[in-house]
């Protein structure tokens, strides 16, 4: 080995290689890291909540064919084993059984459903084997239907349910995921619920047959309203008169309306709506006719409309003056959306077409403003024609109806 070799060699030998990073450098990486992690997540949770979406809007659209092809089958009749009066009476307001569990009865196939429970040949009822017995009342004359929840779904089926959104709620006001009313015995603790991929259970709107067809006009909304939406089925139904014949009942869901922990979250859905996350359906807001007309508003269709008597043309009227004549569907699918609370008055959709008065506790939708702004001007499209909207379009809620 040369002189020169051995003085590089030696020189090499002696040199200190640096490796790794110095504290700013992790620090400086962490921060970016943190940031990245920031940005990213409100887009991977919307696209989660597109997802669930999406997984939501498809299982209610299969739903509300399975009602149409039921329908077809059945002389147009609605899905569900008692009629939409009895789910509609105010014995229900305490049992607490929901309308999306009627319409399961049926649109679960013909399989589950035992017969009535006066029949001394049907089954008798075991829980621990899937056989109850449930009613959306008290009263001796309305009598239970002995059911095996575990055949809904098989034969026959218009509609199975998969397993992971198909759970009983708790009826207990002390935990999450609760459903109010007391049942009568304990079949309908059992009863499973129909939940969208929120994990909310879902509502369904069941259109009553036997009460009128059309919606009379006179000048006084809440005559129109009271037509269309109602508290309970019970009472003679004179106009103004928030319980007795109506296109639709609130008792009918008032397992999930008045729900003290409704959903995974817990939420009250009967509360104040002042006071946080409520239903503007529930009886936390204390004017019922503003919770029917706000129901009314709703479930009723766009498209169609009819005119308070004094009003000479749409031209001249005002928002408060133009009134439904038909419903989105004769059964119709309702989802909370990815807040979990039905007709939120903190949603978006609230924000541009609901009316609020927090001072006077105060929560109604019109369905006048599908043609007016708040300002009681005409809603124009782009070519400046004269057009309505759909007021439930900004709501994070979900509506599908079946004709």
């Amino acid at each position: 080995m040369s002189r020169n070799q051995m003085i590089a060699r030696s020189r090499g030998m002696n040199r200190v290689v640096a490796c790794g990073f110095s504290l700013v450098e992790m620090l400086l990486v962490i921060a970016v890291i943190a940031l990245l992690i920031a940005m990213l997540m409100p887009a991977l949770a919307g696209a989660r909540d597109s997802a669930l979406r999406v997984k939501t809007q498809s299982m209610m659209a299969d739903l509300t064919n399975a009602a149409q092809r039921f329908g077809n089958d059945n002389a147009g009749r609605n899905p569900g084993y008692f009629s939409e009066s009895v789910m509609g009476s105010s014995d229900n307001q305490a049992v607490g059984m929901s309308a999306m569990e009627n319409a399961m009865l049926e649109l679960g196939g013909s399989a589950a459903i035992l017969g009535s429970a006066d029949d001394p040949d049907v089954a008798a009822t075991d829980p621990e084997l899937g056989i109850i017995e449930i009613a959306p009342s008290a009263d001796p004359a309305v009598v239970p239907v002995v059911v095996n929840i575990n055949l809904i779904g098989a034969e026959g089926a218009y509609y199975t349910p998969e397993l992971k959104f198909w759970k009983a709620q708790v009826h207990d006001p002390a935990v999450a995921a609760g459903q109010a009313g007391t049942p009568a015995g304990e079949g309908q603790e059992f009863m499973p619920d129909l939940l969208d991929a929120w994990g909310n259970p879902m509502l369904a709107w069941a259109k009553d047959p036997a009460a009128p067809g059309s919606v009379l006009a006179t000048s006084d909304p809440n005559e129109v309203y009271t037509q269309i939406a109602r508290l309970n089925s019970d009472g003679p139904g004179d106009l103004g008169d928030p319980t007795g014949p109506a296109w639709f009942y609130l008792a009918s869901n008032a397992a999930f309306l008045e729900a003290p922990g409704f959903g995974d979250a817990g939420i009250n859905m009967a509360g104040n709506p002042a006071n946080g996350r409520a239903s503007t359906l529930g009886s936390g807001v204390t004017s019922v006719n503003e919770r029917l007309q706000t129901l009314g508003s709703v479930l009723a269709s766009s498209s169609s409309f009819q005119l308070d008597p004094n009003a000479d043309g749409l031209e001249d009227a005002d928002a408060d003056q133009v009134f439904p004549t038909h419903a989105r569907g004769r059964f119709i699918v309702h989802s909370a959306g990815s807040d979990g609370v039905f007709l939120n008055h903190l949603d978006e959709g609230w924000k541009e077409n609901g009316h609020t008065n927090y001072g006077g506790g105060s929560y109604y939708m019109d369905f006048g403003n599908s043609y007016f702004t708040h300002g009681n001007e005409r809603y124009t499209d782009d070519n400046g024609a004269f057009t309505n909207i759909d007021l439930m379009d900004p709501f994070d809620d979900l509506l599908f109806g079946a004709k």
